[in-house]
This record gives C-alpha cells, structure tokens and sequence, in this order.
C-alpha cells in the first residue's frame, strides 16, 4: 500500500515539471538553423592564408570578429594577375635542311657561274660528298692587245667515316686554272708580231687529302697530302706532305706538338736565262713542342720548334731553331689584355704556292724557302663594349729570303713564248727585318652578323737599301655579313695595296740577256679589290643572288700593267634539294 503511495507521488511531480517546461519553451524565439555541407578542399585553397584552428562556444551567444595575421610573403602578396588578352603565338618559318645545291648565274663580260655541291649519308658512319665550281669570264678587258680573259674550273670528291672514336675525311680535288700574259707595255705592243702570239697560262693541279682524327688519344690528328701540278710550258711538280699532332693533360694545363714532313721536286723545261733545264728537290722536316696553360687569368703557351732542311744551299744553316710562345693576361673584368706572340718558322716555296699569289708567275723560277727568326707581336686587346673588339699591335722580325716578284726583262731571241714579252715575274729573295704594327676592329652583332676591318704597317730595312718590287708598306683587308631577316642576306669583303715600286725594264734592239740589264723604278698606285654578295630567299628550295665585284680602274692592277676588271655584275639562283640514291 505504501508502495502505491509512494508511485503515485512520483508521478505528480513528474508531470508539475513537464508542465512548467511547456510555459517556458513558449517564451523562445523561432530561428533558423542553417545547415552547412563539410568542407571539400581544391586546388585554389591550397594557396590561401590559414588561421589558427578554434573550437565554437554553444553555450555563450556573443558575437566576436576574426583577425587574420597575414603573412608576409612578397610573391603571394604582391601577385596581381596579368588582364590581358593572350598573346596568339606565330609559328616561325622552319627551312628543312637540304643535302645538295645546285647555283647558276650570267653576267657582263660573258660570265659563267656554277656551283654544285652534294653531300649524302651513306649509313650512320659514312658521307660521301660531290662538288663542282666554275667561274670566270670569256671576254677581253678593255685596252688590252693580247687575249685577257679568266677561268677557273674545279671538281672534288669526298668520303667521311666517323665513330665516337674517330673521324676520318678524305677528299680529291682536281683544278684548273686559265689566265694569260696579256701586261706587256707599249713598247711591246707596237711589235709586228704580236697577233702571233698565244698568252695563255693553263694550270693544272690534282690534290688527294686524308684527315684523321682521334678522340683521347695521345696522337689525336694526322694529315697526309700529295700534289701534282702542271701547265702548259710541260712544267710537272709533285709534293707530299705529312703532319701528326700530339698531347695530353699534365696537372691543370696541356703538353702538346707538332711533327711536319714535306718534300717537292720541281722541274723546269727551261731556266729563263741560261735556257736550260732546271730542276729542285727540297725536303723540310720540323717539331714543334709547347707547354700550354688556360687555367687561370695568366694564359701562355711557352715552347721552341726545330727544323732541318735538305737539298737547300741559300740558307745559313741547314738546322735552324725558332720560338713558340703565347702569352696573355685575361681577367674578366678587365677590358684591356696584353699579349705577346712570337711564332717564328720555315716554309719550303713551291711553283703551285708561289703562282696563287702572283698568277702571273713565269714557268721558271727560283725556289728558295723562307725562314721567319722570330715573328713577334707585341699589342692589346680591348673590349670596348659587348660587341665591339679592338686589336693593336706591334710586329718584328728578321727574315731570310724575304719573298719578292720582279718583272723579267724583254728576250729578244724568245720563239713567240708570251712569258718571254717582259710580261711575266720572277721569284727573287732577300735577307732583311722590318718592323711595324698591325691594327684590327671586330663588330659582332646578333644573328651571326659580323664587321671586320684589320691594316698593318711594316717599315723595311734591307742590308744594302734594295727596292722590293711589288710589296706595299700599308695593306689592308676586310669583310661583313649582315642577315637583315630570315630571307635577305648581304656580305662584302675586300682587300687594298698601298703604294709600291715596280720594275721596269727598256727594251732595245738585240739586248742581251746575259748583260747587266738597267731596270727603272715606277710607283704603282693604290689599288682596291672588293666584292658584294646578296642573297634572297625566294621559297625553302629556291634562293635568288646577284654577286658584284669591284676594282680599282687603271693600267695597273694589283701587278704593274695587269688592268682587272673594274666592274663584273651577275645573277642566277640557287636550288636545294634532297638528293638519294
């Protein structure tokens, strides 16, 4: 019964208190919940600035506001993002590479101009290459009594193996070459038997070549060369050549060498004066050694070269010993570096080498090596800007059998031979030191464009004040190639002789050439020799060109009573193309 009691009084007070709960929820304002979705990071948020994590009080209402300490970060908060329209990227103009070429062109003067070369990819290891040039000019130059037209003819082969251990290249040229004795004065030109006479000059030279090179090894390059020339007089030269060069690593800096071998053996049908046979065999032999350091600001290369030569009596000395030295101080913060260079030296004078530089070159001749003592220059080098070198130099040096051209005196008893007008030059030698200097700018601009200008200034000082016929004091070359754009290109180069002494010979009636000849001096002006290259890309396959060469207008070229071609001017196009076989 108590029980019951105590049950019934229990649940009066439960139901007082729900009763009183009802009164107060009635006094609550209605809100409304706002249910958040969790939280799904991106890619963006990860370069947002985060604050400390806090945990939310439900029981206290108080509104309170954040604050974020930005961090400082210059790239996050400095960071403005680029409005502007993208720019649309032009595709730039890609011309294929092409393995041959193929040019022609005419021109004033009746030229003729061809120039094919081909190189093709046998296998990976292996090129063989193809090559042809032609150029020259079938007319005569104007106020000439003899024939003076030019030509020059050339075709090649060569074959290239390559391994990441070697590289071997050979090649064979043949050549010929066609000029003529047309200088003779007009003492000469009255005679009556001039329309008799055939000027022609016809050389001809064979050249086989064998480069090797190795990677990493002590012997790293060897050349072998042989040469045979001839003319039309039934002059023959044969020359071979070998060279080997060698080195290694010694600490921070190179040991390295040189070994040279050459020989010649030349023959004459007939000596200009004595009329007979003449013939040379001369051989050289030298090695050049240097030690060489590239390490530090303080750059050298110090070393000697010894030579010996054989079958050669006009030398003072068959063993002859030369310098080999190179030094520089370099810092690369400097604009100015000195240098001293003294590379002295012997070289054996051939009939082929001689007549390349005066093609006027009777078939007979003396050859005599020259020997260069010390061959210094002394001079500095300035940077005066990032595209702007200058070079200046002092040069010496003692040479014997200086080289020199002189005019051969009229032959009264020649058998219509035009070399025998007093039109042709003989090699002659001469003991002597000069000194002087040597001056150079380079201008390197972008895209491989380039301005070089060099002059040198020798004053000589001979034993018994001789006259060296034909050798300016100041001489002077240059050249440039511009590239405007991806299709238009100009180059130019050029080349002036200053002021120089020539000889000159009278001509009488039964001169002797076996008596002292009298030989007059006449001063040849200055002469310039210049040529111009343009060159527009009309397709990828085809271009457009026009060449232009420019010389200075007289009786007198670059040799007394030797007039060239003032102004020669041709066109043509050049055509590329894969060829394969």
């Amino acid at each position: 019964m108590m029980d019951r009691n105590r049950l019934i009084v229990f649940l009066f007070i439960l139901s007082m208190s729900i009763s009183d709960a009802q009164k107060k929820e009635s006094s609550i304002e209605t809100e409304k919940v706002i249910i958040v979705k969790s939280f799904t990071p991106s890619l963006s948020d990860a370069f947002k600035i985060k604050s400390d994590p806090s945990i939310s009080d439900s029981i206290s209402n108080a509104k309170f506001e954040l604050v974020y300490d930005l961090k400082k970060i210059p790239v996050i908060s400095t960071f403005e993002p680029n409005k502007a329209t993208p720019l649309k990227l032009k595709q730039k103009i890609l011309y294929d590479p092409f393995n041959t070429f193929l040019s022609g062109a005419f021109g004033n003067k009746n030229q003729l101009f061809f120039n094919i070369s081909s190189l093709v990819e046998i296998d990976r290891s292996q090129r063989i290459g193809f090559s042809f040039y032609k150029d020259g000019f079938e007319n005569d130059l104007d106020n000439t009594v003899l024939r003076s037209n030019q030509n020059y003819n050339e075709i090649g082969f060569n074959h290239n193996l390559r391994s990441n251990q070697y590289n071997v290249n050979t090649q064979f040229k043949f050549s010929k070459s066609l000029n003529n004795y047309f200088g003779v004065n007009e003492n000469v030109s009255n005679q009556s038997f001039i329309n008799l006479i055939d000027p022609q000059i016809r050389r001809n030279n064979l050249k086989v070549r064998s480069n090797w090179n190795w990677y990493d090894y002590f012997f790293n390059n060897f050349i072998l060369q042989a040469n045979l020339s001839t003319d039309n007089f039934d002059s023959i030269e044969k020359q071979i050549g070998l060279s080997a060069n060698f080195g290694s690593e010694l600490a921070r800096s190179n040991f390295k060498g040189k070994i040279k071998i050459q020989g010649l053996n030349t023959r004459f049908v007939s000596s200009y004066f004595e009329k007979i046979q003449e013939e040379y065999s001369q051989a050289l032999g030298s090695l050049i050694v240097f030690w060489q350091n590239n390490s530090n600001d303080f750059k050298f290369k110090i070393g000697a070269g010894v030579s010996y030569l054989l079958g050669i009596n006009q030398i003072s000395n068959n063993l002859i010993y030369y310098p080999e030295i190179e030094i520089l101080y370099q810092k690369k913060e400097n604009k100015l570096t000195p240098y001293l260079n003294a590379f002295g030296g012997a070289k054996l004078n051939s009939y082929s080498s001689l007549s390349d530089v005066n093609p006027y070159l009777a078939p007979t001749t003396t050859l005599i090596p020259i020997f260069n003592k010390y061959n210094i220059q002394l001079g500095m080098r300035s940077r005066l800007a990032s595209v702007l070198n200058f070079d200046l130099g002092l040069i010496f040096d003692e040479v014997e059998n200086f080289n020199y051209y002189q005019r051969l005196p009229f032959d009264n008893e020649n058998e219509l031979e035009s070399y025998r007008l007093s039109s042709a030059f003989e090699s002659k030698y001469l003991d002597l030191s000069f000194y002087g200097f040597n001056a150079s700018i380079i201008i390197n601009m972008i895209k491989d464009n380039i301005i070089r200008f060099e002059a040198s200034y020798r004053f000589f000082d001979t034993q018994q004040g001789e006259i060296l016929w034909n050798i300016p004091s100041l001489q002077a070359n240059w050249e440039s190639q511009i590239k405007f754009n991806d299709r238009l290109a100009f180059s130019f180069k050029g080349s002036m002789w200053g002021d120089r002494s020539a000889s000159l010979t009278p001509i009488f009636l039964k001169q002797d050439l076996s008596n002292d000849l009298i030989i007059n001096e006449e001063i040849l002006p200055i002469f310039i020799r210049s040529s111009a290259h343009i060159t527009y890309k009309l397709t990828k396959q085809f271009d457009l060109f026009f060449k232009g060469k420019f010389n200075s207008n007289g009786i007198h070229g670059r040799w007394s009573y030797y007039p060239e071609p003032p102004l020669l001017i041709l066109g043509g196009i050049t055509y590329k193309f894969d060829f394969q076989y």
